[in-house]
């Protein structure tokens, strides 16, 4: 029997088993993403349910059109099919993982520029409880004030050729709708030995704002009196 016949001696249409192929196996990748809780590295989680809902009627989908696999016409598909399983074939094989150290030296390391006009009045009045979003929120319109004020924030350590050795940035991203929006948000913190921290490790600071002169300028940075290692949040952005 040819290699490409079903057991019943009907033959198998090759286009259609492609089209099954795609259409399931990109399904399965965003029903897996979703279950595994790694949607969030690449949009909103307000629209995490939507695309679970797209990956079950794209699997649907691909049930109902393998009824057609056992007609007649075995036609090999065209590379017009690979193009479309380009998208499939980068998901499978790079690992998800959130935005991080290497993804703010390639935009630039302008941190705290994000819009939140209406944020400012939501703050609460201890310092200690803000993230760091509060805080580029709250230095861009109070500024020196705030010296001398606690903080505890967590972040991932971020390194600029133009800081110390005793210096870093804690960051997170904020994404409004998706990963290729996300703006860095941050603090310069003052730590003995801060420049030694692993690029990307997760961390709690604790500390106090202070004017210090950080990258060969005056400005606010936290200055540390605890650095911790922590695990990376379940959620790694933050949302305005």
């Amino acid at each position: 029997m040819a290699s490409n016949t079903w057991a019943a001696g009907r033959p198998l249409n090759r286009i259609v088993l492609a089209e099954v192929a795609l259409l399931g196996g990109m399904a399965t990748l965003l029903i897996a993403r979703w279950l595994r809780g790694q949607l969030s590295y690449y949009i909103h989680p307000r629209y995490s349910l939507l695309v679970a809902i797209a990956g079950l009627v794209l699997l649907l989908m691909a049930v109902v059109r393998l009824r057609s696999a056992f007609t007649e016409g075995g036609v090999r598909p065209g590379w017009g099919y690979l193009l479309l399983a380009t998208p499939l074939l980068l998901g499978v094989l790079i690992p998800a993982r959130p935005l991080g150290a290497d993804t703010l030296a390639t935009r630039g390391t302008e941190l705290n520029a994000v819009a939140e006009g209406g944020r400012m009045a939501r703050l609460a009045d201890d310092t200690s409880s803000w993230n760091l979003l509060d805080w580029g929120t709250a230095l861009s319109v109070r500024g020196e004030e705030l010296a001398g004020s606690p903080a505890d924030v967590v972040g991932f350590v971020f390194h600029d050729d133009t800081l110390g050795a005793d210096s870093f940035y804690a960051v997170r991203y904020v994404v409004t709708c998706c990963a290729a929006d996300g703006a860095g948000v941050g603090l310069p913190v003052l730590w003995d030995g801060g420049g030694g921290l692993p690029a990307d490790s997760w961390v709690r600071v604790r500390g106090k704002i202070e004017q210090a002169t950080v990258g060969g300028y005056e400005q606010l940075a936290l200055r540390a009196v605890s650095v911790e290692p922590v695990p990376e949040p379940e959620n790694p952005y933050l949302y305005p």
